[in-house]
Protein backbone atom coordinates (compact mmCIF):
# COMPACT_ATOMS: atom_id res chain seq x y z
CA UNK A 1 0.00 0.00 0.00
CA UNK A 2 1.16 3.43 -1.04
CA UNK A 3 2.09 5.64 2.39
CA UNK A 4 0.22 8.60 0.79
CA UNK A 5 -2.81 7.04 0.81
CA UNK A 6 -5.72 7.84 2.51
CA UNK A 7 -8.09 5.57 4.34
CA UNK A 8 -11.65 6.13 4.59
CA UNK A 9 -13.51 5.85 7.82
CA UNK A 10 -16.84 4.64 8.07
CA UNK A 11 -17.81 7.16 10.93
CA UNK A 12 -16.24 10.11 9.10
CA UNK A 13 -19.06 11.14 6.52
CA UNK A 14 -21.04 14.56 5.07
CA UNK A 15 -24.17 15.11 3.38
CA UNK A 16 -25.12 17.86 1.50
CA UNK A 17 -28.18 18.45 -0.27
CA UNK A 18 -28.41 20.91 -2.93
CA UNK A 19 -25.72 22.74 -1.16
CA UNK A 20 -27.42 22.59 2.53
CA UNK A 21 -24.88 20.50 4.65
CA UNK A 22 -27.56 18.16 6.78
CA UNK A 23 -25.58 17.72 9.96
CA UNK A 24 -23.69 14.70 10.90
CA UNK A 25 -25.22 11.42 10.89
CA UNK A 26 -23.97 8.21 12.40
CA UNK A 27 -25.03 5.78 9.91
CA UNK A 28 -25.41 5.74 5.99
CA UNK A 29 -26.70 2.72 4.75
CA UNK A 30 -27.14 1.51 0.75
CA UNK A 31 -24.86 3.19 -0.93
CA UNK A 32 -24.46 1.11 -4.17
CA UNK A 33 -25.38 -0.13 -7.75
CA UNK A 34 -26.51 -2.71 -9.57
CA UNK A 35 -26.01 -3.75 -12.89
CA UNK A 36 -29.30 -5.74 -14.36
CA UNK A 37 -28.31 -8.09 -17.03
CA UNK A 38 -30.39 -10.41 -19.10
CA UNK A 39 -28.64 -13.88 -19.86
CA UNK A 40 -28.83 -15.42 -23.51
CA UNK A 41 -27.91 -18.86 -24.67
CA UNK A 42 -26.06 -18.53 -27.67
CA UNK A 43 -26.80 -22.46 -29.45
CA UNK A 44 -23.01 -22.83 -30.77
CA UNK A 45 -21.00 -21.52 -27.51
CA UNK A 46 -21.02 -24.42 -24.48
CA UNK A 47 -18.64 -22.15 -22.30
CA UNK A 48 -20.98 -19.27 -20.90
CA UNK A 49 -24.67 -17.11 -21.68
CA UNK A 50 -24.08 -14.09 -23.18
CA UNK A 51 -25.05 -11.34 -21.18
CA UNK A 52 -27.22 -8.00 -22.44
CA UNK A 53 -27.11 -5.30 -20.32
CA UNK A 54 -30.75 -3.78 -19.05
CA UNK A 55 -30.60 -1.12 -16.52
CA UNK A 56 -28.84 0.38 -13.66
CA UNK A 57 -30.65 0.06 -10.25
CA UNK A 58 -29.66 2.13 -7.58
CA UNK A 59 -30.24 1.26 -3.77
CA UNK A 60 -32.15 3.90 -1.47
CA UNK A 61 -30.09 5.40 1.02
CA UNK A 62 -30.85 5.70 4.33
CA UNK A 63 -29.19 7.77 6.83
CA UNK A 64 -29.91 8.04 10.65
CA UNK A 65 -28.66 9.91 13.69
CA UNK A 66 -29.37 11.33 17.35
CA UNK A 67 -31.95 14.00 16.75
CA UNK A 68 -30.64 17.66 17.55
CA UNK A 69 -31.81 21.46 17.66
CA UNK A 70 -29.90 22.64 14.72
CA UNK A 71 -29.49 19.11 12.40
CA UNK A 72 -32.83 18.42 12.81
CA UNK A 73 -34.20 21.75 11.95
CA UNK A 74 -31.91 21.83 8.70
CA UNK A 75 -33.53 18.52 7.52
CA UNK A 76 -37.49 19.82 8.02
CA UNK A 77 -36.61 22.81 6.15
CA UNK A 78 -35.49 21.06 3.69
CA UNK A 79 -38.44 18.33 3.67
CA UNK A 80 -40.58 21.28 3.97
CA UNK A 81 -39.00 23.19 0.34
CA UNK A 82 -39.32 19.80 -1.27
CA UNK A 83 -42.66 19.67 -0.48
CA UNK A 84 -43.42 23.02 -1.31
CA UNK A 85 -41.50 22.47 -5.24
CA UNK A 86 -43.57 18.64 -5.41
CA UNK A 87 -47.03 20.03 -5.05
CA UNK A 88 -46.71 23.81 -6.67
CA UNK A 89 -49.48 24.14 -9.18
CA UNK A 90 -48.29 27.73 -10.42
CA UNK A 91 -44.99 26.64 -12.25
CA UNK A 92 -47.09 23.84 -14.20
CA UNK A 93 -43.47 21.89 -14.01
CA UNK A 94 -42.65 18.38 -12.22
CA UNK A 95 -40.48 18.11 -9.54
CA UNK A 96 -37.10 17.08 -10.68
CA UNK A 97 -35.33 16.09 -7.73
CA UNK A 98 -32.36 17.54 -5.81
CA UNK A 99 -28.37 17.10 -6.06
CA UNK A 100 -26.83 15.51 -2.86
CA UNK A 101 -23.32 14.25 -2.48
CA UNK A 102 -21.82 11.88 0.45
CA UNK A 103 -18.34 12.84 1.22
CA UNK A 104 -16.22 9.99 3.12
CA UNK A 105 -13.23 11.67 5.00
CA UNK A 106 -10.55 10.29 6.44
CA UNK A 107 -8.82 10.39 10.17
CA UNK A 108 -7.72 13.88 9.76
CA UNK A 109 -11.55 14.64 9.08
CA UNK A 110 -10.13 17.23 6.39
CA UNK A 111 -13.68 18.30 4.00
CA UNK A 112 -10.91 19.80 0.99
CA UNK A 113 -9.36 15.99 0.90
CA UNK A 114 -12.14 13.60 0.52
CA UNK A 115 -10.96 9.88 0.11
CA UNK A 116 -13.85 9.64 -1.85
CA UNK A 117 -17.72 11.31 -3.03
CA UNK A 118 -20.79 10.16 -4.16
CA UNK A 119 -22.51 12.97 -6.53
CA UNK A 120 -26.85 11.82 -6.46
CA UNK A 121 -28.91 12.67 -9.13
CA UNK A 122 -32.56 13.49 -9.02
CA UNK A 123 -32.49 12.93 -5.51
CA UNK A 124 -36.00 12.24 -3.40
CA UNK A 125 -37.09 11.80 0.10
CA UNK A 126 -38.75 8.72 0.13
CA UNK A 127 -39.43 8.53 3.80
CA UNK A 128 -38.39 10.52 6.95
CA UNK A 129 -38.75 8.92 9.98
CA UNK A 130 -38.77 10.77 13.87
CA UNK A 131 -38.53 8.99 17.35
CA UNK A 132 -40.77 6.86 18.80
CA UNK A 133 -41.45 8.50 22.28
CA UNK A 134 -41.88 7.17 25.77
CA UNK A 135 -42.17 8.61 28.69
CA UNK A 136 -40.89 4.99 30.60
CA UNK A 137 -37.81 4.70 28.54
CA UNK A 138 -34.34 6.78 28.84
CA UNK A 139 -33.19 5.96 25.09
CA UNK A 140 -31.75 8.43 22.52
CA UNK A 141 -34.30 10.20 19.81
CA UNK A 142 -33.34 8.78 16.53
CA UNK A 143 -34.23 9.96 13.15
CA UNK A 144 -33.71 8.69 10.08
CA UNK A 145 -33.89 10.04 6.21
CA UNK A 146 -34.52 7.51 3.60
CA UNK A 147 -33.04 9.13 0.31
CA UNK A 148 -34.04 7.80 -3.21
CA UNK A 149 -32.43 8.60 -5.89
CA UNK A 150 -31.57 8.38 -10.27
CA UNK A 151 -27.57 7.42 -9.77
CA UNK A 152 -24.26 8.24 -9.06
CA UNK A 153 -22.33 6.70 -11.73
Amino acid sequence: MRHDAMLGLVMRFTVTVDGIDLGGWSSCKGLGVQFEHEEIEVGSNYEYNVLLPKRLKYNSITLQRAMNSEDSARVQAWLRHVKDDWYSSDTGEEFAGSTARITLLDAHNDPDKPVASWSLRGVFPKTWKGPDMDASSSQVALESLELAHHGFL
